[in-house]
């Protein structure tokens, strides 16, 4: 395998690593990416790279919190089950 295939095998992998993370680990994550940009002892390319990770933490949180919501249900007045809204 060339190292272009290696290194897409990676990204995909990652990609799946990402995807596989809980809502609560994302918040975490977010949470030591604040941290770690507002000690301010970076760089320029590492607080960059620490945005677009945060963006891309931020972006997962919200698609589990989707999926949370979704799968979420209630009961409304007459004791039924529905979903929550």
């Amino acid at each position: 395998m060339n190292e272009k295939h290696q290194k897409e095998d990676t990204q995909k992998e990652d990609m799946q690593k990402k995807d596989d993370t809980a809502l609560e680990e994302c918040l975490e994550q977010i949470d030591a990416i604040i941290e770690e940009m507002e000690s301010g002892e970076l760089s320029l390319d590492r607080s960059f790279e620490l945005y677009q990770e945060g963006l891309s933490r931020i972006k997962l949180a919200n698609e589990r919190l989707d999926a949370v919501e979704k799968a979420m249900l209630v009961l409304n007045e007459d004791g039924e089950l529905e979903e929550f809204a």
